[in-house]
């Protein structure tokens, strides 16, 4: 179907993207809604495009519009010009972006055995005029601030308070028994055992909403067991230095076993039944990772995949 020959003035962006909103949603009501304008200004922009095109393009009925022959022509072709220059604009836009600012993520406390050095500094070369914020607190406290927009993703150990952020599954690390006392690692550790050793606990500041240690309770209280930790610090270093010291047990992801710095002297076991920390990426529900943020997530992601001493499924 062919137009008659446009006026002198050309229809605008915001008419075509008034036409196909309301093409798609078959309401103007609707069509400002997710314009975020009013419904008065979208019949105005179509009654403007329909006075240049020279043509009716909707059909108005008492619950919506419904397009007429050649609505469904001009959409045909407006929806995919509209769709082509978005991803033009968004094209310029990752460039320019990447050429500067600055980008926020959060990790887990003490991730020093995944070596995230490597990947951000990798990222850093590519990106020299580029910032970037790494910040690693405690899961659920992590969380809390990807959910508040503070970070716009994280690396997680689960479970978190899943509310208003979506959660993708990375990897899982088992979770070993460790200690100072060899005969105490000769056999996987029950929740029995570890309620009748003394303790060693990191992540003093999350307590209870520590994932591990949450983890550990429910066994616990499973079994009519409570697990009283001798003593609580923030620091996982610290923690396992009193391990060696003899002061305690504690319990730590097998990445944590092969790095640099595991004091020597301490052996471990696996748990019975087996505990595994599970690793996930997060991200606030609804929001759009700014190029940046999704470049370096995906890189962190490839990195620990391939450093994982146990994949998940």
């Amino acid at each position: 179907m062919s137009f008659p020959e446009p006026k002198a003035e050309l229809y605008s962006l915001q008419q075509v993207r008034c036409f196909c909103a309301a093409a798609e949603t078959g309401s103007f009501t609707a069509a400002a809604e997710r314009l975020r304008v009013s419904q008065p200004a979208v019949a105005e922009q179509i009654r403007k495009l329909e006075q240049v095109l020279g043509a009716d393009l909707f059909l108005r009925t008492g619950r919506g519009v419904r397009l007429t022959d050649s609505g469904r022509a001009f959409a045909e072709h407006a929806t995919r010009a509209l769709r082509a220059l978005d991803e033009a604009t968004e094209s310029v836009g990752e460039l320019t972006s990447l050429r500067g600012g600055a980008v926020a993520i959060g990790t887990f406390n003490a991730p020093s055995p995944w070596r995230l050095h490597e990947p951000v500094s990798a990222f850093l070369r590519r990106h020299p005029a580029m910032t970037v914020r790494l910040v690693g607190r405690n899961s659920s406290l992590t969380a809390e601030r990807v959910r508040r927009g503070e970070l716009e993703a994280a690396v997680v150990a689960l479970p978190v308070e899943d509310r208003r952020l979506h959660v993708r599954p990375l990897l899982r690390d088992e979770v070993r028994y460790v200690s100072a006392a060899p005969d105490r690692t000769r056999r996987p550790a029950t929740i029995e055992h570890l309620a009748s050793v003394p303790l060693v606990y990191y992540d003093i500041e999350s307590a209870d909403d520590d994932p591990i240690r949450r983890r550990l309770a429910e066994r616990a209280q499973a079994r009519g067991l409570q697990l009283r930790p001798r003593v609580e610090v923030e620091f996982v270093d610290l923690a396992l230095r009193l391990v060696a010291a003899g002061v305690g047990d504690t319990y730590l992801p097998t990445a944590y076993l092969h790095a640099p710095g595991f004091p020597a002297g301490l052996t471990a076991a696996p748990f019975s039944p087996p505990l595994y920390d599970t690793l996930a990426v997060i991200t606030r529900r609804g929001a759009r990772l700014s190029p940046a943020a999704r470049e370096l997530v995906g890189d962190l992601e490839a990195h620990m995949r391939a450093l994982a001493p146990v994949s998940a499924p």
